[in-house]
């Protein structure tokens, strides 16, 4: 059997976790004579991921392919999916920053693919596009070489060039929303309409063929429009909803985009406004009288002190952030809250109200992947009882209903 990529031939970084789908990718790359770094990622959770780290070290040592490993330390965060996911990438773009090298390859495959668009579509994400073949990651590109293949074929492979694997028995349950899908959901969808991963899995290419098309063209636009003050609005909003996520992709190559992304860059361009700012991690997009300019967030001038806000409101310049605080109709019942305001930096145990209950500081900002030296830099507004009112940058808190007709509310911009 063979299995056939199709891959830059310049030096690659291969994510291998010891499972039967990365171990079939490091082995198919060797043969084929590829230039490859192995990197793992010990997640130190399971007893078994000692052995598994060992595995792969000597299926490098053996076969004279380098070797980089880290084990990651949860303390003062939770072990979640997402979490382990993030710590992992966040090493692979350590790894290609320190070697040079710019093409990370997973092993995801074609059942991987039939799974994320199913997720895609019931958690109501604005496209549903599956898992490209190529994408832009860290100072180069993230691929995919082996979404053609299924599950079976690597097994099938891996068993005819006596390969050996790890299995992770937590694959078998059925608590995560993924492994419910796997196990329950595609093989009901096979019975009901056998042949259906094949058709699904090729529209999902031709999608992603669109969509890869799509943001060329829109690169294209972005580069020919670009002036000395920046890309004029005006070209953003003549463009179709889709077009205009494809503009946040060109001003943040590289980063990892949610829906709630995407979202929040649509709302924001609606907003009727001469100038504003939107933030990205470390990146800032503002708006500054009908142009779109894109840079590194500003810290090194940051304020270390916090500065004291009464009730007459007004504009505040905080380090290199400008806050306007003004009475509205809408925003936050000034019922709600006791003057004076406080602009300040995050800590330990904040928490801001959002229309699901309460949620972390930190995590607003893990989730908008802010990198970890720059969260503490992010500020934040509170009242005189220390409720969170604002992250600026990322959000403002929202509050219950009130029963005040009269009262006025709390409008915070930045």
């Amino acid at each position: 059997m063979r299995l056939d990529v199709n891959l830059p031939r310049e030096p690659l970084l291969v994510a291998v976790s010891g499972g039967c789908d990365s171990m079939v990718l490091a082995h198919v790359l060797h043969e084929a004579d590829y230039d490859i770094l192995i990197v793992h990622v010990h997640h130190g959770l399971r007893k078994e991921s000692d052995q598994e780290a060992e595995a792969i070290r000597n299926f490098a040592a053996a076969r004279q392919i380098e070797f980089r490993m880290t084990r990651l330390d949860w303390e003062g965060e939770t072990p979640s999916q997402a979490a382990c996911r993030n710590r992992r990438y966040t090493f692979f773009r350590q790894v290609m920053a320190e070697t040079g090298r710019h093409h990370l390859v997973l092993a995801h495959h074609r059942d991987d693919q039939l799974e994320t668009l199913l997720i895609q579509l019931i958690r109501g994400e604005a496209h549903i596009d599956g898992i490209p073949l190529l994408r832009p990651f860290a100072n180069g590109q993230m691929h995919r070489p082996l979404l053609a293949y299924t599950k079976q074929q690597l097994y099938d492979y891996a068993k005819e060039q006596r390969i050996q694997w790890s299995e992770d028995a937590t694959n078998a349950e059925t608590k995560y929303l993924r492994n419910q899908m796997r196990h329950q959901v595609l093989p009901l969808l096979a019975e009901l309409r056998p042949g259906y991963e094949e058709a699904t899995a090729r529209a999902a290419m031709v999608r992603d063929e669109q969509q890869q098309e799509h943001l060329t063209y829109v690169a294209e636009l972005v580069k020919s429009q670009m002036t000395e003050r920046g890309l004029p609005l005006e070209v953003v909003q003549r463009l179709p909803s889709d077009f205009k996520r494809f503009v946040l992709r060109v001003l943040l190559p590289g980063s990892e985009l949610s829906s709630n992304d995407y979202n929040r860059f649509l709302t924001w361009l609606r907003v009727d406004m001469p100038s504003g700012e939107v933030y990205y991690g470390n990146w800032r997009i503002q708006r500054t009288y009908g142009f779109l300019t894109c840079d590194r967030c500003p810290v090194r001038n940051f304020a270390s002190e916090p500065l004291e806000i009464g009730p007459d409101l007004g504009t505040y310049h905080y380090g290199d952030h400008r806050i306007r605080f003004f009475r509205a109709s809408a925003g936050i019942p000034v019922g709600a809250i006791r003057f004076p305001l406080t602009i300040r930096r995050p800590l330990p145990g904040d928490r801001i109200q959002l229309a699901i209950g309460t949620k972390k500081v930190s995590r607003i900002l893990i989730d908008a992947k802010v990198p970890r030296a720059l969260r503490t830099e992010i500020p934040v507004v509170v009242d005189a009882t220390g409720q969170v009112l604002a992250v600026i940058g990322h959000r403002i808190a929202i509050f219950g209903s009130f029963e005040l007709l009269a009262e006025s509310c709390l409008m915070i911009e930045w």
